[in-house]
């Protein structure tokens, strides 16, 4: 018998507390298909992910192409993103978790990022024949990749600062993932549990990678990429320069909030 049967797939989970509300539904779709993965043995978490990246580069090509492609890219960007959350599961759930896993996971990642706001823009441009989509799609994707910089940026100048950082980042990530989980199951007043629904989505605006496909889908489906482009033009750009401004305030005043898992 392997010896990854007895463990209970909902516990290769990441918890979702700090994560975008896009992220509670599609790691569960993966998690249901797990078991199924899990058991066709020449299949590995690397092999899950590539194909991921495939698919979603599928997409964006063919959303360049033209709108006679909707349906595909309607199916292919959600599917490729429940790959995404299937691979880490599937790694965690066999024990076949490896350095080269993680680097491909999270690099393929940021790069699906700049090819679908490379393809919106051009489909926005194919549209509408204005070239100002083309840099409302650069905007999107340096608005992302800025957040990336400032997190990456705080992360590192507080590890120079102090070299116990990242054991007491993740001890305090372990507590509050223990008092979310208690929370969950414990009753609630209605004071509590609005609090509760707060906590859970405040983030709703915070555009990453399960907004994209979501989102993406949506303007696949409208043929509407002239409206994705505005919203995560401008969306990206807000949300990079509140964090730039929330992270030099919290270096000034607050630096012991950076233990918390930051947010891009």
């Amino acid at each position: 018998m392997s010896s990854h049967k007895p463990i209970d797939r909902r516990s290769v989970v990441e918890s979702n507390y700090f994560s975008n509300w896009g992220d509670l539904w599609y790691p569960r779709i993966a998690n249901s298909i797990l078991r199924p993965a899990s058991a066709i043995r020449w299949l590995t978490p690397n092999q899950v992910t590539l194909t991921s990246f495939v698919l979603y580069a599928l997409a964006a090509a063919l959303l360049m192409v033209g709108k006679s492609w909707a349906l595909a890219i309607v199916l292919l960007l959600p599917v490729s993103y429940i790959l995404d959350c299937l691979d880490g599961q599937l790694a965690r759930y066999t024990g076949r978790t490896s350095p080269i896993g993680d680097y491909l996971d999270k690099t393929l990642d940021v790069l699906k990022i700049g090819l679908i706001n490379v393809a919106m823009g051009v489909a926005a441009y194919r549209l509408t024949g204005k070239d100002y989509y083309l840099i409302l799609g650069f905007i999107s994707c340096f608005g992302f990749l800025f957040r990336y910089y400032i997190k990456l940026e705080t992360m590192f100048g507080a590890i120079n600062r102090d070299k116990d950082y990242l054991r007491a980042s993740r001890a305090r990530r372990h507590e509050l993932y223990a008092t979310f989980d208690a929370a969950k199951r414990a009753p609630m007043t209605i004071r509590q549990r609005m609090n509760w629904l707060y906590v859970r989505h405040h983030a709703v605006l915070a555009l990453d990678e399960a907004e994209h496909v979501t989102f993406g889908a949506l303007a696949a489906l409208f043929w509407r990429p002239d409206l994705w482009c505005w919203a995560f033009a401008v969306g990206q750009l807000s949300l990079a320069l509140f964090r730039l401004v929330e992270r030099g305030g919290q270096l000034l005043r607050d630096p012991e909030s950076l233990t918390y898992p930051l947010r891009k």
